[in-house]
Parts: structure tokens; C-alpha cells; sequence
């Protein structure tokens, strides 16, 4: 037998030379940073022969655990691709790590569906007629979802209903040809835009359902299938839905025939803290399908999927098939092995994401005030966002992108790598095990980068904002939890394991709440403070 143990990959080992026949997110051709090693939200990354440390908060919600909870994901499929291994070198027959959609599926595709099947967003579970279509990211995951729904359409006898309704600021995947407000190179004929509220801008519920109600009058009858974001990614900078207008516009469309389907690619799998898996259930939005994709694979694996709520018998019954398929769907071993264990893994962690949104609500409204409203920051869970200012001297587009330019030259020299957005912005979704000291420590690196930039480009809070927009909403009170456990040494509180307790000073101190709350927290013990 061949001895392969003792080959490892030189992680020392970099070069950037062959960048320049690289096409990626960035300009092709561009020399790009080099990830060296990952713990948690601490990155090394090198740029131009030379490693830093970065925290690296962005990353598009691609990844949820971290250190000894990843390890502990990823185990079962390692010992599974372990066994693999022995069994190729010695000759023997193996199981698949892959295999080809027409060849069969992989055996943990029983496990994953059957551990999916407890988080489906609708509360009659018993009487569903669901499936699901696994894909590898998230663009193909709505594009299946579109397929089914369709495709019930027609068999209802609705071949009419051909047209996509998106919202007039949406994404759902790569502009070129996916489904979204974006139209880079060619028009979109099977999409109509509907409206929407848009970041930075004041909402008007009432005026928003009038104008929906203005479009479904002209095209309800056009359109077979409605994408909602229930909130926003990287085309408003995070922001959530106002809660009672999405479900209004979700019960107008299907009170026209149309079906909906809400894409949680980015905002789903408890990461909205509202403690369940998607926010459609949260929200009772109940869409006719829902898309999952981003961290369902570990942050390591690819994979994503859509998944229908009634129409499974039909769709079989009539020999149809998904037609958004293809060699790699549902076929990892190891992908589907690893989000049945994230699947397991999240409800554990529903509390702790929660208490952090509301730490993070405390964080971005000190953001705002210090940079002088230089931001406007929105959402909720472990997915925010911070829109660069359009008001005062922003008002001119060439002024507001130096002042972007400037903060994203700003936020690199303090060691901040968030997830920068198109519309002017960045956003910010770390593994949702962070813990509380360290997303403090993200704070103060982010106030450090806005003040540089306040400075550098002469920033003044417009006269027209309202000083009492900013304020905090939210009051944190140290419990007496707090002083119980200074004075015995020991902490009681539930969110102690998951490391974002603040009814001790373990993971992060009074004081720095205080500050960041401007006095909002009221500390009982004066003297500890001392």
C-alpha cells in the first residue's frame, strides 16, 4: 500500500503570478489577496508578499461555524472520506465521494432530506406535498425554484403565466444571467420589476401597496412566479423587509394566481435571529417555495437548493422533471453529510444569534452617530449592512464614491475586510459563533476606519437629518445575573457556552458596552466599574 499520510500541502507555499490569467470578482488580470489561514472572523491574508491579520467580517454569509464547532461538522464525512482513501489505494471497491446525476444519488441524500424536513417554514408539514431540488450556489438554487413553480403553472393550466416579477432593487445571483434588477448585457424579456422600498430611503408603506396594487392590475395576470428577498443582501446592503408589508404583498400576488418564492439564499438558516431555520417561518410569510444555500455546506462544500411546498405528486404524476439539473446536483457525499450536521447543529445557536443582533443594533447606532451619519445602518440577526450616506455633499455621486473610496482604503489599514456592496456600502455576516468580545473588537476597528474617513473627506452631518433618527432603540441593563456572578466567580447565564454572555465581563466588559451605548446601559455595580 502506498503511503500518502506523509504528503502535505505547503501552506508557506504562495505565488500570485498566475493571477494575471484569472477572471474572479475582481478586475481579470488583477493580482489577489492570498487567504493563508482562517480562525473565525481572524484571517491572515497576504498582499504583495507581505501577511496580515484581518478581520474578516463580510463574506456574503458564506460560512456560520468556526474552530472546534467546524471540526465537529466536517468529522463525519472526514472519517467517511478517510475510509475512501484506504479503500482506492488498496484496490478495493469504494463508496462515491461523487456521483453523476444519471448514475444515482449519493446515500446521505436520505439523511439530509429527512433532517430539512423538520425546519420547512409552513406549519402544516403533515399535509405537504413538498420536494426539494439540490443545486451548488445560490443562483442555480432560484432558478430551480423558478422551474418548478412554473412548470405547475402550466400544468394547472395557467401556460400564460409566463413572466418572473423581481423587486426593482434585487439580486438572485450573478447579473449576467440570473434573475435580478441588474441588466448588464442583455434585457431580461421573462422579468417585470415590481416596487419595493429601497435602502436609505423613507418608507411609505401605504404608498408601496398602492403602487403594488397599480402593478398587479397591469401584469398580475402575466406573471406566474414572485421573487421576494425577505431581506435584502448585497442590493440594499441588508436590509429587512417591514414585516407586515412583505406579507401583504406575499398574500396579494397569491390572491392573483401568482406563486411566490421567497429566496433566503443569504438571509436564511437562522441568521436572522428570529429563531428558526428560515425567516419565512418567522414572518409567516408561507411562500410557495423557499431557497437555502450560502453556509448549508459548512462554508466548505457547495450547495444550495429550492424547495416547493405543494406539487411534488403532480409534478410526478405527470413525468416531469426538474429541468434546472445537472452533473454535480445533489451528487456530493461530503456536501450532504455536512449539512445534515449544520442542519443538526443550528437550533443550538438560534438564542445566541439573537442576543448578538441586538448587541449589533447598539454597535451600528454608535457607528452612525460618531461618523456623523456618514452611514445609515439596517438589519437584524448576524446580517447588517451600512449604506454610505447620499445626503449633504453625497448628494453629488463623484463626491460620495472618493468618500466610499476612501473608507474601503481606511477600513484595510485597521485590519477590516467587510463584504462591499455595488450601491455604496458594505455589509457584515461573520460565523454566527462569534463572540460577543470580538464583535465589540469589530466595532472599535470600524470606528476607528469612519473617523479616519469623517477627516479625511471633510464629512459634516447634513442640516437636514434629524439627530433623534439615530438614536438607540434598544436598552441593555445589566441583570442582576451580572452582580451574582462577580461576586461568586461564576456565570449562570445560557448564552455563557456559545460565548456571547454579557451578564459577566468573560467575553467582554461593561465598560465597552457602556461606551458604545452611550449611557443607554445602566450599571448597577458603580463600584466594579471602578
Amino acid at each position: 500500500m502506498e503511503n500518502f499520510a506523509e504528503e502535505k500541502y505547503d501552506t508557506e507555499r504562495s505565488s500570485s503570478d498566475a493571477h494575471t490569467h484569472f477572471a474572479g470578482r475582481v478586475t481579470a488580470g488583477t493580482e489577489l489577496p492570498i487567504c493563508v489561514s482562517k480562525n473565525g472572523v481572524n484571517h491572515v491574508i497576504e498582499k504583495n508578499e507581505t501577511r496580515k491579520e484581518f478581520l474578516s467580517i463580510g463574506l456574503a454569509c458564506s460560512e456560520c461555524f468556526s474552530g472546534p464547532r467546524l471540526a465537529g461538522i466536517l468529522k463525519r464525512g472526514f472519517e467517511y472520506e478517510k475510509q475512501v482513501m484506504m479503500d482506492l489505494i488498496a484496490g478495493k471497491p469504494a463508496a462515491p465521494l461523487s456521483i453523476h446525476t444519471s448514475g444515482g444519488v449519493p446515500q446521505p441524500l436520505s439523511d439530509f432530506i429527512s433532517t430539512l424536513e423538520a425546519h420547512l417554514p409552513w406549519n402544516d408539514q403533515e399535509s405537504l406535498d413538498w420536494c426539494v431540488s439540490l443545486q451548488l450556489e445560490g443562483a442555480s438554487a432560484v432558478w430551480a425554484g423558478i422551474d418548478m413553480l412554473l412548470q405547475l403553472q402550466i400544468l394547472r393550466g395557467n401556460r400564460h403565466r409566463e413572466m418572473v416579477a423581481v423587486g426593482a432593487k434585487s439580486y438572485h445571483g450573478p447579473p449576467s444571467t440570473s434573475f435580478g434588477s441588474s441588466s448588464p448585457l442583455f434585457t431580461k424579456h421573462a422579468q417585470i420589476m415590481y416596487p419595493v422600498p429601497v435602502a436609505g430611503e423613507e418608507i411609505d408603506e401605504e404608498v408601496l401597496l398602492l403602487q403594488f396594487e397599480r402593478f398587479l392590475d397591469k401584469h398580475g395576470d402575466q406573471i406566474g412566479v414572485l421573487l421576494i428577498e425577505p431581506q435584502w443582501g448585497s442590493s440594499q446592503v441588508g436590509l429587512p423587509w417591514p414585516k407586515n408589508l412583505a406579507k401583504q404583498y406575499v398574500e396579494m400576488a397569491k390572491e392573483r394566481g401568482i406563486l411566490v418564492l421567497a429566496d433566503e439564499i443569504m438571509c436564511g438558516l437562522g441568521r436572522h435571529g428570529q429563531g428558526t431555520l428560515f425567516l419565512s417561518e418567522a414572518w409567516q410569510l408561507d411562500p410557495d417555495a423557499v431557497t437555502f444555500g450560502k453556509s448549508i455546506g459548512g462554508g466548505v462544500y457547495p450547495l444550495s437548493g429550492a424547495v416547493i411546498k405543494t406539487g411534488g405528486v403532480l409534478l410526478g404524476a405527470n413525468g416531469k422533471t426538474v429541468m434546472q439539473s445537472h452533473t454535480f446536483a445533489g451528487s456530493s457525499t461530503r456536501a450532504l453529510m455536512t449539512g445534515t450536521e449544520v442542519l443538526n447543529m443550528l437550533p443550538n445557536w438560534f438564542n445566541s444569534v439573537k442576543k448578538l443582533g441586538d448587541e449589533m443594533k447598539v454597535i451600528l447606532r454608535h457607528l452612525e452617530k460618531v461618523s456623523n451619519g456618514l452611514i445609515e445602518t439596517q438589519g437584524q440577526g448576524l446580517m447588517w449592512g451600512a449604506l454610505v450616506s447620499r445626503k449633504g455633499i453625497h448628494r453629488d455621486e463623484s463626491l460620495r464614491a472618493e468618500t466610499i473610496s476612501c473608507l474601503k482604503k481606511n477600513l484595510e489599514s485597521v485590519g477590516v475586510l467587510p463584504y462591499f456592496v455595488p450601491v455604496g456600502g458594505f455589509m457584515i455576516s461573520p460565523v454566527i459563533d462569534i463572540d460577543v468580545g470580538t464583535l465589540y473588537r469589530i466595532g472599535e476597528k470600524l470606528e476607528e476606519a469612519l473617523l479616519l474617513t469623517v477627516a479625511d473627506v471633510g464629512w459634516e452631518q447634513p442640516m437636514s437629518q434629524n439627530a433623534d433618527a439615530t438614536e438607540i432603540k434598544v436598552t441593555l441593563q445589566l441583570d442582576q445575573e451580572f452582580l451574582a456572578s462577580e461576586l461568586k466567580k461564576v456565570c449562570n447565564s445560557q448564552l455563557h457556552f456559545s460565548r456571547t454572555c454579557t451578564s459577566c465581563s468573560d467575553f467582554v466588559h461593561p465598560t465597552v458596552r457602556k461606551r458604545f451605548s452611550r449611557g443607554l446601559i445602566e450599571l448597577q455595580n458603580a463600584q466594579f466599574l471602578d
